[in-house]
């Protein structure tokens, strides 16, 4: 697994870098047709999230909670809801709020079935539609444009730097839990998830993000902030996927990336994590 993981591994990073660098050319290029002005940091990503990244995770949980016999929204549904979500959260860290508006709107339209249902006097459906609401708007969508609105105030490397932190809690507690775990944190979810890997993932991370705010005026003390959220909050992501992938009994979300799975087996960790970033790693304005 490791000799396709690793080549993987490093395309991946490589096509990061690829973007972040076209990224930081096109930054600040003049755009008439933006609020603006001109191109802000994290134009490109947010393309790429909007094009590729979002599409994918929408219909990998589609996937998943169909398998799971969980009833879905049509894709024709749920995918512009969850497109809507994204752009909200990424104009806004823009500051272009005369687009953010309407976006808000269509990511708002997704709360209709359950309106409806409580209209309707059925509170168990209009909750589970939220619900639906909720995954599709807010887990897959508004939360991967947190690490958008960071890169619009803050320069490219700080969202490499943070990304990294994250993935340091995923090695820690791989490495850790490998060497020395024994003890399952939850056995029904995934056997392989060990509290000796739990506490080898948040000692990475914290001091991953120690290092992180010494190096951005946020600080130090931001920076162990935010490591300790991703100890807690990365494995939570990596928990909630493996419920849903056990739940619709799929060993990956999907099959995109050889060797790690689907586009949620990779971001799952950097999706509840992407709010911590953005509030305690981005300049107060």
């Amino acid at each position: 697994m490791l000799k396709v993981r690793l080549p993987v591994g490093a395309a991946l990073i490589a096509l990061l870098a690829t973007l972040l660098w076209l990224d930081f050319q096109w930054q600040g290029s003049r755009a008439a047709w933006l609020e603006t002005g001109h191109i802000p940091g994290g134009f490109l990503l947010a393309l790429f999230g909007m094009v590729v990244l979002v599409p994918c995770m929408v219909l990998e949980l589609t996937r998943l909670l169909r398998a799971g016999g969980v009833r879905v929204w049509p894709v024709l549904f749920s995918m512009p809801i969850s497109l809507a979500a994204f752009a909200t959260v990424a104009l806004h860290g823009w500051h272009m709020d005369a687009w953010a508006r309407p976006a808000a709107i269509i990511m708002l339209i997704g709360l209709v079935p359950a309106i409806a249902a409580l209209i309707h006097g059925n509170p168990a459906k209009g909750l589970a539609e939220i619900g639906r609401w909720i995954l599709v708007g807010g887990w897959i969508g508004a939360l991967p444009a947190c690490w958008i609105a960071l890169r619009a105030h803050s320069p490219w490397w700080v969202l490499v730097a943070a990304v990294l932190a994250v993935k340091c809690n995923d090695i820690g507690a791989y490495f850790a839990g490998s060497i020395r775990g024994r003890n399952p944190m939850a056995l029904w979810i995934s056997p392989h998830k060990t509290w000796e890997g739990f506490a080898g993932g948040a000692l990475c991370s914290i001091a991953a993000g120690a290092w992180v705010g010494s190096q951005i005026p946020a600080g130090v003390m931001m920076g162990v902030m935010f490591g300790v959220s991703i100890a807690i909050l990365g494995p939570f992501g990596d928990l909630f996927e493996s419920v849903l992938k056990r739940q619709a009994g799929a060993k990956d979300s999907g099959n995109a990336i050889p060797g790690m799975g689907g586009v949620l087996d990779v971001l799952d960790s950097l999706l509840p994590t992407a709010p911590a970033a953005l509030w305690l790693l981005a300049p107060a304005n």
